[in-house]
C-alpha cells in the first residue's frame, strides 16, 4: 500500500474516506455507470436496428460482408484473415491459387474511391492531397455513388426515408 511521507496511506486510498463519504462516492459512481450503461443498451438496440434493416434490404449475408467491409478497411487486418483463409483452405485440399501482388500498392482509383465515398452517404469532400484532376474524378465518382445510392433508396423504400437518411431529392 502506497504511504506518504507521514506515514499514511497516499492518494487515492480509500482508508482515508469515511463511511458516508465512500457512500456518496459508490451513489456518484452507480449513477455514472448506469447512464453509460444506459447509452450501450441503446447503441446496441440502434445497431440491432441498423442490422435488421440491412438484412431486409439485402438478405441474409448483409451484416456479414458489412463487418468484412469494415475490417477491410483495415489492411493488415484482411491481408491475415485472408492468408488464413488460404492456408485453411490449402490444408483442407482445395486447390488455391497464389496472388502474391494482393496486397501490392496499386494505382489509386479515384473515381472509385470517389464512388464508394457517395455511396456511404459521406460528404463531397475529395481528399486535400491529391491533384485538381483526379480531385475531379473523385467528385464525378461520388456523384456516380449517390445516384445508386439513391436507386437503391427508392427500390427499398419507395415511401419515404426514414428520419436521418437521405432523400432522393437531397442528392
Amino acid at each position: 500500500m502506497p504511504k506518504n511521507k507521514d506515514g499514511n496511506a497516499g492518494p487515492g486510498h480509500n482508508s482515508q474516506l469515511t463511511d458516508d463519504e465512500k457512500r456518496a462516492l459508490t451513489l456518484h459512481h452507480k449513477r455514472l455507470y448506469e447512464a453509460a450503461d444506459a447509452l450501450v443498451e441503446k447503441a446496441k438496440s440502434d445497431r440491432t436496428a441498423v442490422a435488421d434493416l440491412a438484412k431486409s434490404d439485402l438478405g441474409k449475408g448483409a451484416l456479414a460482408d458489412i463487418k468484412d467491409m469494415i475490417l477491410a478497411n483495415n489492411s493488415k487486418k484482411m491481408k491475415a484473415v485472408l492468408e488464413r483463409a488460404q492456408r485453411l483452405a490449402r490444408w483442407a485440399g482445395l486447390a488455391v491459387g497464389s496472388a502474391p501482388q494482393l496486397f501490392e500498392p496499386i494505382a489509386v482509383n479515384h473515381f472509385e474511391d470517389g464512388k464508394t465515398a457517395g455511396m456511404e452517404g459521406q460528404s463531397c469532400e475529395p481528399p486535400k492531397n491529391i491533384a485538381v484532376d483526379a480531385s475531379q474524378n473523385w467528385i464525378a465518382g461520388w456523384h456516380e455513388g449517390q445516384t445508386v445510392l439513391m436507386s437503391a433508396f427508392k427500390k427499398k423504400r419507395p415511401v419515404e426515408a426514414p428520419e436521418g437518411e437521405p432523400t432522393a431529392e437531397a442528392a
